[in-house]
């Protein structure tokens, strides 16, 4: 169970697996929110979107990951939280405006559901007034 006082963050698809892969690509705030985490001080909320996205990532890639072992991953951690796709996220889409891309837009509505910003190189999200974004 996460400890409700540490600081939460939702993560985007290209910055897990940059974090995971090649961390050289991530900006100096991307990298210091991970670096919060992995030291205990923050939690990174992993939509579900997100799984399924670097399991297409990791397969386009030719390296597929399962999206069973992307879970137990993120279970296993200690800077990571799953969490499943549920009535709050699909709520807090119309909330959402100005993405029109649904994955994007899950992401964000993610980041409304936890009150949190997105660690996300992505320009759409980051010019969108809705969510906070970290880059």
């Amino acid at each position: 169970m996460r400890d409700p006082a540490l600081p939460v963050y939702v993560v985007d698809t290209h910055a897990l697996f940059w974090y995971r892969r090649d961390p050289s690509r991530l900006s100096p705030a991307a990298d210091a929110v991970f670096r919060l985490a992995d030291g205990g001080g923050a939690v990174i909320i992993v939509p579900a979107i997100v799984v399924a996205e670097l399991f297409y990532l990791t397969q386009k890639l030719g390296r597929a990951m399962s999206t069973a072992a992307i879970i137990s991953d993120i279970h296993h951690s200690r800077e990571f939280a799953f969490s499943p796709l549920g009535q709050a996220q699909l709520e807090a889409l119309e909330r959402v405006e100005g993405v029109s891309e649904m994955h994007d837009r899950l992401i964000a509505a993610e980041a409304l559901v936890h009150h949190a910003p997105i660690v996300s190189k992505d320009n759409v999200l980051r010019g969108n007034p809705m969510v906070d974004v970290i880059w």
